[in-house]
């Protein structure tokens, strides 16, 4: 049908909606006046938008044309092929009932039509299609008596749903770009997951993407790297943030309490069980279950948790009744799943269904010196302030220890040691000797045979204080030597006998 088959009230109001979709900002505000023209222009009464979730099976009311309560609108929500919205929705197919009273399709769970003659009314619904993509639906009815010519009127809401379709899509775009931005200012969430390197950058993009979805993410990396931090802000920037985020160590548990501790018990299920217990998954409500080492997971529960996933059901221990739920699972593991399938401790068929949306944390000896910094001034912020201390600056040796150590416990190692460091700090420096020995095995103690643990310590201090000097007076040996209390000839004996190089800290001083 072309556009001089419209009337020309409908050809006015798509140039109306046009203009202003284009400028619109507000979502719901913007869609909702497109509903409010379609009735009064139109007569095509008790419109409502509802948009796809992220995971693409399911539509639920985003506005209304007229005022419903939350509760009906939480009701209006349909999975794919159920009832003419999720028919509409499975099939990408407008659909056209010319008597919404005898037709079983038409649920109604909005409750805006209750009381009114179903049988003297018209139903439309169409997709929402941008790109091959269906985002949502367009629903309306019609009275009997308004409808002329019901072809003309489909093919005019089918234009209708072709412009709210870019704006819907748009708005959703900004909306991701609003949550990455507000993580990524100072005091955001992504001020948990510090640091500028390209990996981690990479890592903070991805976590953006998937957040506000209900995608299954499996979590991978070495132990410490910072996976449980990686959970965490999917859940709080995601939709649910307001719902509980559980956790759950499955290393941590005994094998014949995992599954109590997951999906519940009834009482009387087992020895011991006096009471019913509730399980994180009902625990969770609509929120996030974090399943920290799912490579520890006895086969057992990795079956029901694998049903869960599937279905979204699961049964109590020792219970018959079928529960539903509405938490997103997110899993993370430092195994090497694919392994552990061919050794037969992990289901293969587990792991595709929680590999859906994989992130890999990476440990500390790839995000580089810069980041390694980065952590450290975040880490001895948080702990002074925690210890009512006022530690402020890390002198030059202990700096050079700290990064060129490899970190094989990666963040929570770097975490631990910077904690026990500003416990031992006196003033608002932490020197190399308030770290562990095994970062004081340094480069410089390194140049000489150790006689003994007494004299790696006192030469550690020296170079300190000489570095220290070094630093403050701009390289210059003679302004060093004052500032300790030695002569010139003893500190360039020293700076020779430690391998210090004082030039560079006057090339520091000339590029400021």
């Amino acid at each position: 049908m072309s556009d001089c088959d419209f009337s020309y009230e409908q050809l006015s109001l798509l140039n109306r909606i046009a203009k202003h979709l284009a400028t619109a900002e507000d979502l719901s505000e913007a869609l909702g006046l497109v509903l409010g023209w379609l009735s009064e222009s139109c007569r095509m009464n008790r419109g409502v938008i509802a948009l796809v979730n992220r995971a693409g099976d399911e539509v639920q009311a985003s506005v209304t044309a007229d005022e419903i309560s939350s509760t009906a609108s939480g009701k209006m929500r349909y999975k794919a092929g159920e009832g003419v919205t999720g028919e509409v929705l499975a099939s990408g197919e407008a659909l056209f009932l010319e008597d919404m009273g005898q037709d079983g399709q038409f649920l109604d769970r909005s409750g805006l039509r209750e009381g009114l003659d179903h049988s003297q009314m018209a139903f439309f619904c169409v997709p929402v299609v941008y790109r091959e993509d269906t985002v949502g639906t367009l629903s309306v009815d019609m009275a009997s008596d308004d409808l002329a010519e019901a072809g003309q009127d489909m093919a005019f809401l089918k234009e209708v749903a072709q412009l709210v379709a870019p704006f819907v899509q748009r708005q959703r775009l900004e909306a991701q770009f609003r949550v990455f931005h507000r993580a990524k200012s100072p005091g955001g969430a992504f001020g948990k997951l510090v640091g500028r390197s390209a990996p981690i950058e990479e890592l903070q993009g991805l976590i953006a993407r998937v957040a506000d979805a209900r995608t299954t993410v499996l979590i991978t990396g070495e132990t410490g790297t910072g996976k449980g931090v990686v959970a965490e802000l999917i859940h709080q920037l995601g939709a649910n943030r307001k719902q509980p985020f559980v956790e759950v160590n499955c290393a941590a548990i005994p094998e014949n309490l995992i599954e109590s501790e997951l999906f519940g018990h009834e009482k009387g299920a087992f020895t011991g069980a006096t009471t019913r217990r509730v399980g994180v998954l009902e625990r969770a409500k609509g929120g996030t279950v974090f399943l920290d080492e799912i490579g520890e997971l006895p086969l057992t529960a990795q079956t029901k948790l694998l049903r869960v996933l599937q279905n979204r059901e699961f049964e109590r221990v020792g219970g018959s009744g079928t529960l539903r739920s509405g938490a997103r699972v997110v899993a993370a593991t430092n195994r090497d799943l694919e392994s552990a399938i061919l050794d037969g401790t992990f289901r293969s068929d587990l792991y595709y269904r929680l590999n859906v949306f994989p992130l890999h944390v990476p440990p500390m000896r790839e995000r580089g010196k810069a980041d390694t910094m980065l952590l450290v001034d975040h880490f001895v912020q948080g702990f002074s302030r925690d210890m009512g201390k006022s530690v402020t600056r890390i002198d030059t040796p202990a700096i050079d220890m700290l990064t060129a150590y490899h970190w094989p416990g990666n963040v929570r190692e770097l975490k631990n040691v910077l904690e026990r460091a500003v416990l031992l700090a006196d003033g608002e420096v932490i020197h190399g000797h308030h770290l562990p020995p095994s970062l004081q095995m340094n480069k410089y103690a390194a140049r000489q045979e150790d006689h003994g643990n007494f004299l790696l310590h006192v030469r550690n201090f020296e170079i300190e204080l000489i570095t220290e000097a070094l630093k403050d007076t701009n390289g210059n040996q003679t302004a060093a030597a004052k500032k300790l209390g030695i002569t010139k000839r003893i500190i360039q004996y020293k700076v020779q006998n430690y391998g210090i190089d004082y030039r560079r800290f006057r090339v520091a001083e000339s590029g400021r």
